[in-house]
């Protein structure tokens, strides 16, 4: 068993190694705060290797109490081992996953030292649980609660790009009065069975969830696809073109004419000159002296 000073080095050299990891992705590998960082990370895995060496100077017992009842089995390793392999993909693949294992790995380690700290506080299991609930349950619930909605959001936010434009208005009434209709029998009938209320919204979500796969799976609809490939220097016109990317009224455009004195285009293979407050094309301009003049090309 680990001594309390053993722990405190031990969770020291963790938080220190998540703080370096997130420093060298979000930031710069090459900066001084991450050399900083990892010489932290290097002391404190020093300290606590010695602390562990010596057991923080305690000398041996010579028996130790018997817990009345063994420790009960958690999920938590599992959820800490899948965070640092996220973590390890995360730093050759994208960042996003690195992100995620780093949100898996402080997850692992807060609600294992949690339960670990509650299974100890008596010899009453009941009372035990009833501890952790009372402590963690206030987090959980809003956590969970934010990461579904942003699932189900993102799911229908996959569907609505998936689908035809006016196909995708249908959806939405459709799914709203369905979501009005649940909640109005939920209203009146408050006596229904609990399996059965969280039998609908399971059902509902993962419904809505399996169609965001799908429809991400799918791809974008043809002309947010087409439009994704373009960029700002595709159509390059500055000729009156009969193009629809086009600008046909560049001198009208309030951002355009605002502080701008003269516009130069090539027309014909021939430059000419838009001046503001003159009609028709100029071959020349005149620049007031020490007066700041705007000029696009």
């Amino acid at each position: 068993m680990l001594n309390n000073g053993s722990k405190f080095f031990i969770g020291l050299t963790a938080l220190t190694a998540v703080s370096f990891g997130v420093y060298m992705l979000l930031i710069h590998p090459s900066a001084l705060g991450a050399t900083a960082l990892f010489g932290l990370v290097a002391a404190t895995a020093f300290l606590a290797t010695m602390v562990v060496f010596t057991r923080d100077g305690d000398t041996e017992l010579g028996d130790s109490s018997v817990l009345s009842e063994q420790p009960t089995a958690s999920m938590w390793p599992l959820v800490g081992a899948a965070g640092a392999a996220l973590l390890l993909v995360g730093t050759i693949t994208t960042p996003i996953v690195a992100l995620f294992g780093i949100i898996f790995l402080l997850a692992t380690f807060v609600e294992w030292a949690v339960q670990s700290w509650s299974e100890r506080a008596s010899s009453d299991s009941a009372y035990n649980a009833t501890l952790r609930k009372r402590l963690m349950n206030p987090i959980e619930f809003p956590v969970l609660a934010a990461v579904g909605l942003g699932v189900i959001i993102f799911s229908f936010s996959r569907i609505m790009l998936a689908i035809d434009k006016s196909a995708g208005a249908v959806i939405f009434i459709v799914l709203s009065t369905l979501i009005l209709l649940v909640g109005v029998l939920f209203t009146f009938k408050p006596a229904l069975k609990r399996s059965l209320v969280l039998s609908i919204c399971v059902v509902g979500a993962l419904g809505i969830v399996a169609a965001g796969v799908g429809s991400m799976s799918s791809g974008l609809r043809e002309d947010l696809a087409s439009a994704a490939e373009e960029d700002h220097y595709m159509h390059r016109e500055c000729g009156a073109e009969a193009s629809k990317y086009f600008d046909k009224l560049p001198l009208e455009g309030v951002s355009l004419t605002s502080s701008i004195d003269t516009v130069i285009e090539l027309s014909g293979g021939k430059l000419i000159a838009r001046v503001q407050g003159i009609n028709g094309e100029q071959q020349s301009i005149t620049i007031p002296r020490a007066n700041p003049t705007n000029i696009v090309f």
